[in-house]
């Protein structure tokens, strides 16, 4: 492990310590993997929207954590190169040859990326923890795609909802979240918050166009009456009770100043509330994509 910063015993980034607040140790990559599949379910096995053709030839993901949609992608698209993209080297070594990972940032601006290279710009769950300014990535993502080419962001905003009222406002996490986003707000800068329209927005200055925005529910817990929701609940509750604490302690104890403990009291509260049938909770999930014009222009305004 010394090739990784520690936050209280958990692994941290190597490149560009300290930036991202989640940890990557084991723990961590098995809740990434764990959600990968409650979001598959969710979308139907689909691992994008955005009507790329059936002939791509470069697609990038950014944030791509274990390399799980990656590799997905890569097997899909047996003709495509597909790169991974993060700030660790935690991807499998051993992956079908149109598959290949790197180190970067995709915060690094600008993009070292060749102009007009990529048939699909792919981002999921990097709202805030990764991204910070949309505009930023979307100018740099119109550079880097053919034209006609996609970007699509698949995000969540960090509130806990729920249609019937089953979550009292005073509930533990209601009192999570919040101080989750607050601590994420004011000691690192990172809105965990979002909407489509934001993003709709920040495309739109980019230069995208065709714009579309799909809005979905992820269940916590397998409490829906479909039977395939349940499915998607049951493993959205496993991520969420596997990495609660890896989530939460960067920003609670470098932030806010908590203790371990009180932090651990205030996460045993929420991890028993959310074991509760009769808790429907939900975390809004966005699709969001755009199109480079085939008639493009570059961040400079000029036809190219």
């Amino acid at each position: 492990m010394d090739d990784f910063g520690v936050v209280h015993a958990l692994p941290d980034h190597a490149y560009q310590a300290g930036k991202y607040v989640l940890p990557n140790d084991e723990e961590e990559q098995d809740r990434m993997d764990i959600q990968y599949h409650a979001i598959r379910l969710l979308f139907e096995n689909k691992p994008f929207f955005a009507p790329i053709g059936e002939k791509p030839e470069r697609i990038v993901d950014f944030g791509t954590g274990t390399g799980i949609w990656a590799m997905d992608v890569g097997d899909a698209y047996p003709n495509a190169t597909v790169i991974g993209t993060d700030l660790s080297p935690i991807q499998p070594t051993f992956v079908c040859p149109n598959v290949q990972f790197e180190i970067n940032d995709v915060t690094d601006i600008p993009w070292t990326y060749k102009p007009n290279s990529f048939d699909l710009v792919h981002t999921r769950i990097m709202n805030g923890f990764g991204i910070r300014n949309w505009t930023d990535f979307y100018r740099e993502s119109y550079n880097a795609l053919k034209p006609g080419g996609w970007v699509e962001s698949q995000e969540f905003s960090l509130e806990v909802n729920t249609d019937d009222a089953s979550l009292p406002p005073d509930s533990a996490i209601t009192k999570w979240c919040d101080l989750l986003y607050e601590g994420a707000l004011t000691g690192a800068g990172q809105k965990l918050r979002l909407t489509g329209d934001e993003l709709r927005v920040a495309m739109e200055e980019a230069g995208f166009v065709d714009i579309t925005i799909r809005n979905f529910k992820l269940p916590i817990g397998p409490w829906a009456a479909d039977e395939k929701l349940r499915e998607t609940g049951q493993y959205a509750l496993l991520a969420m009770l596997e990495g609660l604490f890896g989530i939460s302690v960067a920003i609670f104890t470098r932030f806010l100043g908590w203790e371990i403990g009180e932090l651990e009291v205030l996460l045993a509260l929420v991890r028993a509330e959310w074991r509760r049938r009769k808790v429907h909770t939900y975390w809004p999930l966005f699709v969001a994509y755009g199109r480079k014009p085939l008639v493009a222009q570059n961040t400079d305004g000029e036809n190219y």
